[in-house]
């Protein structure tokens, strides 16, 4: 399973502002600790502001920080913000979310890989952008 740049980006300007609270973070400084264009940063920014994740301010007192607390943000969600046609990528042929398939009769493949996808959201639905900021030595997987 491969995730989206968006998914990488959006996680790593979430823990980005989850190690720096109390503070607004310039989309550029956060470009330039990454190597990242500025320009794909606010694309991201943009759909996670408006789904209510980080608070976004223009102009000389402005910068990103956390909508919330960070023990609020599931990964499973901004997982499923930014992977919006996750079964589909991944196979195309999943009903209501793809193309029509002619062997729907005989393949079991699409059935698999929903359970497969259904079980690894089900892990990142166990994990908070807090758990991925504390103690590292801890396993995120029970």
């Amino acid at each position: 399973m491969r995730l989206t740049l968006y998914t990488d980006y959006s996680i790593r300007i979430l823990i980005y502002l989850g190690q720096n609270p109390g503070r607004r973070v310039a989309i550029q400084e956060i470009a330039n600790i990454h190597g990242i264009s500025q320009t794909h940063l606010v694309k991201v920014v943009n759909r996670l502001s408006s789904n209510g994740i980080v608070l976004a301010r223009r102009g000389r007192s402005g910068g990103l920080e956390l909508a919330g607390g960070a023990h609020k943000i599931l990964i499973g969600d901004v997982v499923r913000l930014m992977e919006a046609d996750l079964p589909a990528a991944i196979v195309p042929c999943i009903p209501g979310k793809g193309q029509p398939c002619i062997l729907a009769d005989i393949c079991r493949l699409r059935g698999v890989v929903t359970r497969s996808i259904d079980a690894f959201m089900a892990v990142l639905d166990g994990v908070t952008l807090h758990d991925m900021l504390t103690d590292r030595k801890k396993s995120l997987i029970p």
